[in-house]
């Protein structure tokens, strides 16, 4: 199907993205490729969760482990560097959602949904103590 799901630009104007539909999972949502600044990030898949950094730093995204219906879903919080263009998956939910909800300060705020329990709850990761950055 390969649609573009629109154009996302961030606060300060200086970065933008695509989805591009990829799939979706049987009785659940969909899935899509990323075009970041122009150029397709290769070999991983998101959902449509994201909030931009107020100074557009930083983009904060729900990245799919996996679209196996059985095993799933699987996500995780993945937040890019946008000046370095490096990577970081700092929290996963196993058969749960994650849901970046906002920046604040030095920090990102999100939440973990678990669908099969209705339990929510709201986790503070500080961007200064990632230490598993990749490129």
């Amino acid at each position: 199907m390969n649609e573009k799901i629109g154009a996302y630009k961030s606060p300060g104007k200086t970065h933008g993205f695509d989805f591009i539909f990829e799939g979706e999972i049987r009785f659940g949502p969909e899935y899509y490729k990323l075009k970041l600044n122009g150029e397709l990030i290769p070999n991983r898949i998101f959902g449509f969760e994201f909030k931009w950094h107020p100074d557009s730093k930083f983009l904060a995204l729900q990245e799919w482990l996996t679209t196996d219906y059985k095993k799933g879903p699987v996500t995780s919080l993945t937040i890019i560097d946008l000046n370095d263009r490096k990577y970081a998956r700092i929290s996963k939910a196993d058969k749960g959602f994650i849901k970046p909800l906002r920046f604040e300060n030095d920090s990102i705020i999100f939440e973990k949904e678990y669908l099969g329990t209705g339990k929510n709850a709201e986790y503070e990761i500080n961007l200064g103590e990632i230490q598993n950055w990749e490129k």
